[in-house]
């Protein structure tokens, strides 16, 4: 029976690093619709997969579980990494357009700025 389990979160370890690169691959494309969303899945899923290997890990020797667990964190933080690199794009994004949202609206017919209301003098009052 121990066998088996050692087995079980052994593939459950690999699987989990497997869509832990997938994910890493689909946030450095990230240019593709549904890409994120994928990621995202993905994520979740790893996440589950890694919480079952947890719940056995008394199975598996201690040096054999260290050694995925240290592999999936490094690709985790590339992950992290990759996701920060993408939020700080979608940031600047739209900061631009809000900004050019504001110059754009500066045009609208019927808008007066202050210099041209009182850029003339008049000579009654």
């Amino acid at each position: 029976m121990e066998a088996v389990e050692v087995c079980l979160v052994e593939a459950y370890l690999d699987e989990a690093l497997d869509l832990s690169k997938l994910e890493l691959d689909l946030l450095i494309k990230g240019d593709l619709e549904g890409d994120l969303e994928r990621a995202e899945a993905l994520a979740r899923d790893r996440g589950r997969l890694m919480d079952m290997a947890w719940r056995s890990r008394r199975s598996v020797p201690q040096d054999q579980f260290l050694k995925k667990i240290k592999q999936l964190h490094v690709s985790h933080e590339n992950a992290h990494v990759e996701a920060k690199r993408l939020h700080k794009l979608l940031k600047d994004a739209l900061l631009r357009i809000r900004k050019q949202g504001q110059i754009l609206s500066s045009y609208r017919p019927g808008t007066f700025s202050p210099v041209q209301e009182t850029r003339f003098i008049s000579k009654q009052g």
